[in-house]
């Protein structure tokens, strides 16, 4: 609506959050023109480790049942425990592309809480102002943490082939929810899915949001 009155417009240059530079690289390409003003962090924090792909291809998504990936809910709740025990002084969260995704790593992450007492600490107020969480994308306005786990979920099915769904950042300003949602990492983000960029076969049709996943 500004744009439209002719409001000046300008953009907020400086990035504060990112203690990594790939942690904000690919929204600096994607959405800010690369006007953002980074700093070169990599040594100065050995818990800054910066962006990783988990890259699961056994785990499928069940596209026509369930619409989850139970083998990669299975792989970030290990996750998660791993870094409950041996990561207990960085905030967690987890945030998943759908609802049921979420949901299924929530359950899998609550079982494998019954057999590690040794994590219990660390869901149970090591980090008050930044508690553990697992949301699905359109839920994590706001939030940051030292580091997030992305559960893409969506991907290559039984059959080998990668349907070119991806929840709501198919949608029309799925974008800007992919902006938000890989830009909530102060030190670390590792994102799980089953698929490499270079399987995914795009069109001219694309929209931005899937362009820039």
């Amino acid at each position: 609506m500004f744009r439209a009155r002719g409001a000046q417009e300008r953009y907020l240059s400086w990035h504060y959050r990112s203690r990594h530079e790939s942690l904000i690289a690919v929204s600096n390409v994607e959405f800010y023109d690369r006007k953002l003003v980074i700093f070169p962090s990599p040594g100065s924090n050995r818990l800054a480790t910066g962006l990783k792909l988990r890259h699961l291809p056994e785990a499928l998504y069940d596209r026509g049942r369930t619409r989850t990936n139970r083998g990669e809910a299975k792989a970030v709740a290990q996750a998660v425990m791993t870094h409950a025990v041996e990561n207990p002084g960085m905030s967690l969260g987890v945030i998943a592309f759908s609802m049921a995704q979420r949901d299924l790593i929530e359950v899998e992450v609550e079982l494998l809480k019954r057999s590690k007492p040794e994590a219990a600490s660390f869901f149970n107020g090591a980090h008050p102002t930044e508690p553990f969480f697992v949301k699905n994308l359109e839920n994590v306005q706001g939030d940051e943490r030292d580091a997030i786990f992305i559960s893409i979920g969506y991907g290559r099915n039984e059959s080998g082939r990668i349907a070119k769904e991806f929840g709501p950042v198919n949608r029309n300003g799925g974008e800007r929810r992919l902006n938000v949602l890989i830009s909530r990492a102060k030190m670390a983000m590792e994102v799980f899915c089953n698929f490499r960029a270079e399987d995914l076969e795009l069109d001219a049709n694309a929209g931005h949001g899937v362009r820039a996943l």
